[in-house]
């Protein structure tokens, strides 16, 4: 205590030099709030004032970090400021980033549990709130090149600096001082739960307010500054409340703060920011107009501290040469990975880069977010790091697989009767040549059941390529009245059956398209009644079609959920070819005699495309367009209704996919749906949809046979209006919805559904 006293009463005496004086500046942590720490930048270079050391945590070192390299306050606010930077805060990956071709198909899944190959539970709790991606390569964008600069020692930077962070296994502090600049930022930023821990020099490390959230202590230790300044954002400690796990962490990190400095030449700046959330990111600007405003209004008492100014004309010259020197290009020629085996290593660099070639930062951004994509990496960490004489960067990578196995439970629930339950289980595996995930989905139900198996295996060459075995069945039973589950239904009047086997190669084409060529064989069938009034001694009519069918189909894809989106665009165009034979037995209720069998064979080309896309008008309001259009060159079948059967389908929302309807159904024709999305509340959408159905000709039926109608007169245009108020839980989304349809009898129908409806591959889909 004696000497710590006497190197301060040292230190007080210095401060009356005012050629040499020096200040430091420490910053505290405090999530959004702590963009305040901008502004109080901004006003004390306007000043004049000088700084000539930093120390900060959690978004202090951010603030206070990017500080030290060399960019000025203007600079750090309008990168904050950005929807990019929002975005990177909110661990939203931007859709333009993910890689497309990756992604798998969309299940009904609600929960899922992943295990290894000893059938061990791996925990399934999610240790972060938000992706990590972003973030981790924002720091490596932003701090590697001045890392290198300075020789990775934090004191030869622009302004001399230290961050701290929280070694939550030996409960103390860790300051860093040295090393890699973009790691000892991100570990110091690391808040348990929002961002996973981070492992330095096998330390587990997380946000450093836990231990020290205002190092003024570090400031007097390492630099011995004149004249100390603060800015804390750090609002008073409140009371955690009993069932609010952000209010916990937040009081368990506040626990240690000591916001004071025990010196008489010091002062701190206290922005008034108690109204901004934690993770609010989205007062950035109000942020920093708090922090600018309360050191305007103390400018008076800095400036009777610090009688050192700032030479404006020497720091523009500084940081021009820095930025010179941070802006050239960063080449990456070796790539190191921590956490794999030898094969699995082997497959993730040459996913990343091409062998033997040099790749640049800018080059490996889509690299890395498409495999960070990928169904087998949990986790990614990266660090590029130079050596003395190297004239590229080594990426070190500390990759974590996921688990073998993964096992998904769910379904989708609604107030009719085809409630359907979900059970899915992938296999996942790695080496250098190959990827592979063996999936099974089984859906089952009163309404829909279905298994498909499809061991898919992705090749990581220069132009990746992926090959998809499959074996599919599908059965769908349609009753004839719309009840709800409080209703006895009547008995199935139609039900169809699919059972195929295929194979499917896709190529990508960007980051967000793919084109994908694909082969079916299978056996279709329907069985179904020819009127609407059958008793239970009649026999159902039976077509089976033998199918072999070709499609080529490209898609395009940015939205931003599989059903309910209102940002993005999708294009999907498709052209296929079909080959069978039509095997029908007549029925009771078929103008044919009972048992009858006639063969009949047909082939066709058709075309599809449809098309989708989202205009945003601020963030309260959505407009979506859809188009879609198909073409079909098939024949009529045996009879009318295996004829619409048969007929491509317009099934634009959930509740005419559970439902036959002939009036949706053509050989040609275009569609064109308007909707319009209104945000009333963070995850509670009002959605107002309105489809149109314009065939090229109505199937009709005339004696129980199918024709077209006679002229464009005679064609029927049918509509759909559909309101939905949809909350996007977690789990999935919880949707209240009255649907409109002209063709009914009874027009309006009400529904309650919870997740999506999802079916497996279907065999003659024409979208």
């Amino acid at each position: 205590m004696i000497k710590k006293n006497s190197l301060i009463f040292l230190f007080s005496l210095l401060c009356f030099s005012a050629d040499s004086q020096k200040v430091g500046l420490v910053m505290s942590g405090g999530g959004a709030s702590g963009m305040a720490h901008i502004g109080v930048l901004m006003a004390l270079e306007e000043n004049g004032i000088p700084i000539d050391y930093i120390t900060g945590t959690s978004a202090g070192a951010l603030v206070g970090g990017l500080y030290s390299i060399g960019y000025t306050p203007k600079q750090i606010m309008e990168m904050a400021s950005s929807e990019e930077y929002f975005s990177i805060a909110n661990g939203e990956i931007d859709k333009k980033l993910t890689f497309f071709f990756k992604q798998s198909p969309e299940n009904a899944e609600i929960v899922s549990f992943s295990f290894d190959k000893n059938f061990k539970l791996t925990s399934t709790i999610p240790l972060n709130f938000t992706d990590p991606a972003l973030i981790d390569f924002f720091m490596v964008e932003q701090f590697s090149q001045a890392s290198k600069i300075a020789g990775y020692n934090f004191d030869s930077l622009f302004i001399p600096f230290r961050c701290i962070a929280s070694d939550i296994d030996a409960n103390e502090e860790v300051v860093f001082s040295n090393g890699n600049l973009s790691q000892a930022v991100r570990a110091s930023m690391t808040f348990p739960f929002y961002i996973p821990p981070l492992r330095v020099d096998d330390k587990i490390l997380v946000d450093g307010g836990l231990y020290n959230n205002f190092p003024a202590d570090i400031m007097y230790d390492d630099f011995l500054p004149d004249v100390i300044l603060g800015s804390s954002v750090t609002a008073p400690r409140q009371k955690p409340k009993e069932y609010d796990l952000l209010s916990q962490v937040t009081g368990m990190i506040q626990t240690k703060s000591n916001i004071e400095i025990n010196c008489d030449n010091s002062l701190i700046i206290e922005p008034k920011v108690d109204e901004i959330g934690t993770f609010e990111f989205e007062k950035t600007r109000i942020a920093i107009l708090k922090g600018y405003e309360e050191t305007i209004a103390n400018m008076d008492s800095i400036k009777k501290l610090v009688s050192a100014r700032i030479d404006t004309n020497e720091l523009k010259v500084k940081r021009k040469k820095l930025f010179e020197a941070r802006s050239k290009q960063i080449t990456i020629s070796n790539i190191e990975i921590e956490g794999l085996n030898k094969r699995e290593e082997q497959y993730v660099i040459s996913t990343l880069k091409d062998k033997n070639k040099e790749i640049s930062l800018a080059e490996l951004r889509p690299r890395f977010f498409r495999l960070i994509t990928d169904d087998k990496i949990e986790f990614m960490f990266p660090s590029l790091t130079m050596k003395p004489g190297d004239s590229s960067y080594t990426l070190k990578l500390r990759v974590k697989k996921t688990p073998d196995f993964d096992f998904r439970v769910g379904g989708s629930f609604t107030s009719k009767s085809n409630n359907t339950g979900y059970v899915g289980l992938d296999y996942k595996f790695i080496n250098k040549f190959l990827s592979l995930t063996a999936s099974g989905n089984l859906y089952f139900g009163r309404f829909y059941n279905s298994l498909d198996i499809a061991p898919r295996i992705d090749f990581p060459l220069d132009l990746p390529f992926y090959l998809e075995p499959h074996l599919t069945y599908n059965r769908w039973d349609y009753y004839r009245s719309f009840s709800t589950f409080f209703e006895d239904t009547k008995p199935s009047f139609l039900i169809k059956k699919e059972t195929f086997a295929g194979i499917s190669i896709g190529l990508p084409i960007d980051n967000k398209g793919k084109l994908v060529a694909s082969f079916k064989n299978g056996l279709f069938e329907n069985e179904y009644y020819q009127t609407d009034q059958f008793l239970s001694v009649d026999t159902a009519d039976i077509t089976e079609f033998l199918v072999n069918k070709f499609d080529l189909e490209y898609e395009f894809n940015s939205l931003d959920n599989f059903y309910y989106s209102k940002k993005g665009s999708r294009l999907k165009l498709k052209a296929g070819y079909v080959d069978g034979i039509e095997i029908n037995r007549a029925g009771s209720t078929s103008l044919l005699t009972n048992d009858t069998i006639n063969r009949i064979k047909h082939n066709w080309f058709q075309y599809s495309i449809n098309f989708e896309k989202y205009f945003n008008f601020g963030k309260k309001y959505s407009l979506g367009i859809e188009l879609e259009g198909v073409h079909s060159q098939q024949d009529f079948f045996n009879n009318y209704t295996a004829s619409v059967l048969f007929a491509p389908q317009f099934s634009p929302i959930p509740e005419t996919q559970t439902q036959f309807i002939p009036q949706f159904a053509a050989h040609s024709y275009a569609a064109i749906g308007v909707k319009q999305i209104f945000n009333i509340y963070k995850l509670l959408d009002f959605r107002l949809e309105g489809y149109a159905f314009l065939p090229y000709s109505n199937i009709i039926e005339n004696n129980k046979m199918a024709e077209f109608s006679p002229n464009l007169k005679a064609t029927r245009r049918n509509y759909i209006v559909s309101s939905i108020l949809v909350f996007n839980s977690p789990l999935g989304p919880v949707s209240f919805t009255a649907n409109y349809m002209d063709h009914r009898q009874e027009k309006w129908s009400f529904l309650f559904n919870f997740n999506f409806l999802v079916f497996n591959r279907k065999g003659l889909d024409p979208l």
